[in-house]
């Protein structure tokens, strides 16, 4: 559970024999995600302060970004971004007093709010998404980034998958055993 229990596997034909792979359980990729998430927030840092935008954390970025265009309503952001319901709260009062968003009421039922992304929260993601499209990341010549990185989110969605069914039904059901059997093969073979 310290990050140093791996099951072996074969290295890829193209490894080097001396450093063989390892696998990765689903443990080791939620710490990596973990500490890349901080060092993105780290980078989302950086570029604020490039923009000279000091009004706004890197978190408060990214519920900007999952508002998106159009209106939502604070639950479905909840929903969306999976936010702490008082550091939700705390972080949209925030952004509505440094004009960022807009909130209003559903026009079905008041009491429901509504929020939106403000002109100037439009223009910063806008500003973000343009520094996003011209990072050299993707630039790299020494690997595939796009395939490389839709391989990452299909495998992160279907992890978020299977621990969001794990915790909705108390369990692994042998249904979702059998769709996620690239990351408990060993379990699935023992129930079927």
């Amino acid at each position: 559970m310290n990050g140093h229990h791996h099951r072996g596997a074969e290295p890829p034909p193209d490894a080097d024999v001396a450093s063989p792979r390892i696998a990765v359980s689903p443990l080791d990729l939620a710490r990596v995600i973990e500490r890349v998430s901080r060092r993105f927030l780290d980078y989302m840092r950086l570029e604020l302060t490039k923009l000279g935008v000091d009004d706004i954390s890197p978190s408060q970025v990214m519920v900007l970004l999952t508002i998106g265009q159009g209106e939502i309503a604070v639950r479905d952001l909840l929903d969306r971004g999976h936010y702490v319901g008082s550091n939700a709260s705390y972080n949209l009062k925030q952004l509505v007093e440094s004009g960022y968003l807009e909130r209003g009421a559903s026009p079905r039922d008041r009491r429901l709010a509504r929020i939106s992304l403000s002109p100037k929260g439009q223009m910063l993601c806008e500003r973000l998404r343009l520094i996003d499209d011209s990072s050299p990341f993707g630039q790299n010549l020494e690997f595939n980034a796009e395939a490389d990185l839709q391989t990452a989110y299909d495998t992160l969605r279907r992890l978020e998958q299977w621990w969001s069914d794990s915790l909705r039904f108390g369990g692994v059901l042998l249904a979702s055993c059998m769709s996620y059997s690239f990351i408990v093969p060993d379990l699935v073979n023992s129930l079927g």
